[in-house]
C-alpha cells in the first residue's frame, strides 16, 4: 500500500486591505487617562484561485475605545496563497481553516500592531489563535443543525 504524498506550499503572504481610523486624534493623545478597553474580532473567508490553488483571508477587526470614545479603529484583510496537493476532501478543509490561518496570523498581528504603534498609541499584543479547537466548534455546531 503507497502512502499518499501531500504538498503543502505558502505562495504569498500579502496585505489585502489595511485602515487605521483614529476619529478623535491628535486632541485624544492629551485626553487619555484611562486603560482603553480593545475589542477583537476574526473572520476567516477562503477563495479557490485554480484546481489546488486557494487564498485564504483573514478579516480583522482591532477597536479600542475609552470613555465611551473609540480611539482607533483597525480592520485588516491578511491574506495568503496557499497551494495544497493530494489531499482528501477533509484534509483539505483541516488545511485550509487550521493550517493556513496559523500561518497568516503572525503577519496579521504583526501588520496591526505596527501600524497602531506607528499611528502614536501604545504598543498592543495578542494572545495566539487556537484556529484548531475554533475548527472544531464550527464543524460541532453544523453537525447540530
Amino acid at each position: 500500500m503507497s502512502e499518499q504524498q501531500i504538498k503543502f506550499m505558502v505562495n504569498r503572504i500579502y496585505a489585502k486591505d489595511i485602515s487605521l481610523e483614529s476619529p478623535e486624534s491628535p486632541k485624544i493623545f492629551n485626553e487619555l487617562k484611562l486603560q482603553p478597553k480593545v475589542g477583537f474580532n476574526l473572520n476567516t473567508s477562503i477563495e479557490k484561485i485554480e484546481e489546488n490553488t486557494f487564498d485564504v483571508t483573514l478579516n480583522i477587526s482591532i477597536k479600542a475605545e475609552a470613555e465611551e470614545r473609540v480611539i482607533y479603529l483597525v480592520e485588516l484583510k491578511q491574506s495568503g496563497i496557499f497551494t495544497i496537493e493530494g489531499a482528501d476532501e477533509n484534509l483539505l478543509s483541516s488545511f485550509l481553516n487550521i493550517r493556513c490561518p496559523e500561518v497568516v496570523f503572525p503577519y496579521a498581528m504583526e501588520t496591526a500592531t505596527t501600524l497602531i504603534q506607528k499611528s502614536g498609541f501604545p504598543p498592543i499584543f495578542f494572545a495566539p489563535i487556537d484556529f484548531n479547537s475554533l475548527y472544531q466548534k464550527e464543524l460541532a455546531s453544523k453537525n447540530k443543525n
